[in-house]
This record gives C-alpha cells, sequence and structure tokens, in this order.
C-alpha cells in the first residue's frame, strides 16, 4: 500500500467533507420541494 503524505490526507478530508454538506444540502433541499416544511426557498 502507498502511504499517503499529509498533504493527500488533508485533500481527501476536505473532500469527504465537501461531499458530506453537499448529501445534507440536497436532503434539506428535497425535504422543501416535497413541502415538508411549510418555507418557501
Amino acid at each position: 500500500m502507498i502511504t499517503p503524505d499529509k498533504k493527500t490526507k488533508k485533500k481527501n478530508i476536505i473532500t469527504a467533507l465537501a461531499i458530506i454538506v453537499f448529501m445534507v444540502f440536497l436532503f434539506f433541499f428535497t425535504l422543501y420541494n416535497t413541502g415538508v416544511f411549510d418555507r418557501s426557498i
């Protein structure tokens, strides 16, 4: 296995956080669109 340096590890963590944030955003956006919350975007 290749041992990743700190720069690669930091980039992987940032990428993972970005994906998680994007998924949460899509989740809430879908809930708003389906009318679970009675608020307008």
